[in-house]
């Protein structure tokens, strides 16, 4: 009888919440289980961490900085003492670390590590505005963390090219010791399985799906759309995941806060526009992964985004949609949009492409056999 490998996975949130890390905890728990014993381990802050590291944040709001306190050194040996005391005396094959740096890189153990992250802590500052303007010392034992948890890994499991040529070229990380796997689509599998119709082409429908309206580059969206119908164009607009900072009173704009994925009737009004639209179209301004684009594809629904960050791993110019360069404005991407919805043909073949794409690629289970190939050779 052959021997079932067992994985020890920890991170900051346990794996049984749907919602940590947009799903990504849940569902790679999910691919890993498809091949290994799971053991899983998750931290939350004690009261005197929390009220020390409390202090740090008020310390530097006064001094008009911010501050990230799960990057500090403190934070991270008071974590990774409680990992290795957790992993010690136990047999496990591999021990998974999910986007936790805190909890390995002043952590003792002999177990080979396998770490996956969508960005190095470098690639951070100056990127997304809550890794801006840290304090020195913040940032330079951010790195220090970042590295050690890269150096000691025995394999990096990647979101995107971006960030493993970040952990080549700022860590010094062989490329042997790295695998790039695209995560896969946050929703329950039950949806996915139905391979999509042929979606209409008279009318253009754009989804814009996101929680932050300025890095997703909402104003983008709406000057595009406006600019469509001035070209005589038949378009409509879904914003959903947040309220635009300024009133929007046009008459094809249908705006929908929040949908909460954990809600059956919330979950099924999302299904019903990844289903209906024309194109996901999310020029943002920074991103590190695409979950978003895995879940858009799998509707045979087109992205059109922006090169940068990680997108280009999910997003394959002409296959599944298209990118634009960050200096493009809203004509540019009307001009795109027009063009490739007014071919029917072509067009239809994008939303064929799309979902074979996903069934190929952008899935979960495709990213299982990614790490079951790791830990297979390590």
């Amino acid at each position: 009888m052959t021997h079932k490998k067992k994985i020890a996975f920890a991170g900051r949130w346990s794996p049984l919440d749907k919602l940590a890390w947009s799903g990504t905890y849940h569902n790679s728990y999910e691919a890993i289980k498809e091949h290994f014993e799971v053991d899983f381990f998750h931290y939350k802050w004690s009261y005197f961490n929390r009220e020390f590291l409390l202090l740090q944040k008020q310390i530097q709001k006064i001094k008009h900085k911010k501050l990230s306190v799960e990057f500090l050194t403190s934070y991270a040996k008071h974590f990774g003492k409680k990992l290795e005391k957790d992993l010690a005396h136990k047999n496990y094959d591999a021990l998974f670390v999910p986007s936790a740096p805190q909890l390995i890189a002043y952590c003792s153990t002999d177990i080979p590590l396998v770490y996956l992250t969508d960005a190095t802590f470098i690639q951070l500052q100056g990127y997304y505005p809550s890794f801006s303007e840290l304090p020195d010392y913040n940032l330079q034992q951010g790195i220090a963390m970042d590295q050690r948890t890269f150096t000691k890994s025995a394999h990096c499991l990647l979101a995107s090219d971006w960030t493993k040529n970040s952990a080549i070229q700022d860590y010094q990380i062989p490329a042997s010791k790295i695998t790039v796997a695209p995560l896969g689509a946050n929703i329950p599998i039950q949806f996915l399985q139905e391979v999509p119709q042929l979606k209409q082409t008279k009318v253009c429908r754009l989804l814009f799906l996101g929680v932050e309206w300025e890095r997703k580059g909402g104003s983008i969206v709406v000057e595009t759309f406006r600019l469509l119908q001035q070209m005589g164009m038949a378009v409509t607009l879904h914003i959903v995941g947040c309220t635009p900072p300024e009133p929007l009173l046009d008459k094809d704009i249908t705006i929908i806060p929040f949908l909460n994925k954990n809600d059956p009737a919330e979950l099924a009004e999302l299904m019903v526009l990844l289903k209906n639209s024309s194109f996901l179209f999310l020029p943002s301004r920074a991103e590190c992964a695409g979950v978003v684009f895995c879940e858009s594809s799998a509707f045979g629904l087109p992205s059109i985004s922006t090169d940068t960050g990680g997108i280009a791993t999910y997003v394959t110019e002409n296959v599944n949609g298209y990118l634009l360069p960050l200096k493009a404005g809203a004509i540019e991407y009307a001009t795109l949009i027009r063009n490739k919805f007014s071919d029917s043909d072509a067009y239809t073949q994008l939303c064929i492409n799309s979902r074979k794409l996903y069934e190929e690629k952008l899935n979960w289970k495709a990213w299982g056999f990614a790490f079951k190939n790791i830990v297979d050779n390590l």
